[in-house]
């Protein structure tokens, strides 16, 4: 796999920038308020051209994403389309005449309406009401929108990026084994390793030994976050690829419901909304924490998320975490568990107990429906 023309001499020290933030991003919002109708709300983003960096296929994904949003052709506005919503908003965002981003809106009458927006990308479900306390269940039906040749892609490169891992995991192994030992040199490797110095105290010169292991760790760290990073030749990063072949669902979804939550299954909690987890590659090394080795670098240096999102190791306290390690992996041994991983919740449950209902407190008029959409959107995280 060819590497991104943003290159990755360390990665710790790297400018982390939109080159990891997926060049086009889909996410559908729920609001579910304690009346029938729902709130859908579908936001897309596409990067700037810039991303692109000479890449044609790339630059041809995101002109194309951009057209068929501007036509309304995209294929969310083609299921829009096929409701009767109450209410109804769209709003294009643009930056130096290109679009950039859309939200779309609609206050369906039933979560029924809203779940035939699911079904087209495999997920179904329901939403019950009883004794002053609501549940929606949600299952995933099946069915993939990546096309043979993509599901030939992910394959190959999910081949290439297990040995990648699996070297990770030896090299990772080895510095921790070294630190078992020599404790007191966490503070100058970790600092070494995320390239940050400042108000540690004395952090170098390494030793022969320590500039090794250190520098394998960073060398095969790089080697792993290539599955954030769009190939030269390719219009799609290994993560977003698996996210097409092995999530029946790949846009990111959330929810949020208008009561006191009182237990949820499946889903991600998160600041007053719940999310759905999604099912990649990366998720699937988050998940390996403490398998092969703990904690673990690459996915503390770095996110599938824009520059001011990715995360800021902190030295002292990542020294200070207990350290484990195993005997590392085969490839194969990688590659298994991968494919085990990426495999979507079979349910998803989440009940609430509901406000009591007070006559004329719901929205009634479309206008202010239209004032319900705008709010939902200002909430979408």
């Amino acid at each position: 796999m060819r590497h991104c023309r943003t290159a990755l001499i360390v990665l710790a020290c790297l400018p982390l920038t939109a080159c990891f933030e997926e060049p086009v991003r889909e996410h559908v919002h729920l609001t579910i308020r304690n009346d029938d109708p729902i709130i859908v709300t579908v936001v897309q983003e596409v990067a700037s051209s810039d991303v692109a960096r000479g890449n044609t296929e790339l630059a041809y994904r995101l002109d194309e994403s951009r057209d068929t949003i501007d036509q309304s052709l995209d294929p969310w506005s083609r299921r829009f389309a096929l409701l009767e919503p109450l209410a109804e908003r769209l709003s294009i965002e643009r930056l130096e005449g290109e679009l950039r981003r859309s939200i779309h809106s609609a206050v369906v009458p039933s979560f029924n309406d809203a779940v035939r927006l699911l079904e087209a990308d495999g997920l179904t479900g329901n939403l019950t009401r009883a004794g002053g306390s609501a549940e929606i269940q949600l299952y995933p039906t099946g069915g993939s929108r990546a096309t043979y040749l993509q599901r030939q892609e992910a394959e190959r490169r999910l081949d290439d990026w297990s040995q990648r891992l699996a070297a990770y995991f030896e090299a990772v192994a080895d510095l921790y084994a070294h630190l078992e030992e020599r404790p007191d040199r966490a503070v100058p490797c970790f600092a070494h390793v995320f390239d940050k110095h400042e108000g540690l105290g004395v952090t170098g010169p390494l030793d022969e030994v320590e500039e090794e292991l250190v520098t394998r760790a960073k060398t095969t760290m790089e080697e792993v976050a290539l599955v954030l990073l769009v190939p030269d030749d390719d219009a799609f990063s290994l993560n977003e690829l698996t996210r097409l072949v092995y999530d029946p669902f790949p846009a990111r979804l959330t929810v949020a419901v208008e009561g006191h939550v009182l237990s949820f299954e499946g889903w991600i909690e998160d600041g007053g909304f719940y999310e759905r987890p999604a099912v990649d590659a990366w998720n699937a090394l988050r998940s390996f924490e403490g398998r092969w080795i703990s904690p673990d670098l690459v996915t503390a240096a770095a996110a599938p998320l824009p520059e001011e999102q990715q995360p800021d190791p902190d030295v002292l306290l990542f020294a200070s975490l207990p350290r484990r390690f195993t005997s590392p992996p085969s490839s194969g041994d990688v590659e298994a568990a991968l494919l085990a991983a990426m495999v979507p919740e079979s349910r998803l449950q989440l009940r609430w107990r509901t406000p009591p209902r007070v006559e004329g407190e719901f929205v009634e008029l479309p206008s202010e429906w239209l004032e319900a959409m705008a709010a939902a959107e200002a909430t979408v995280p």
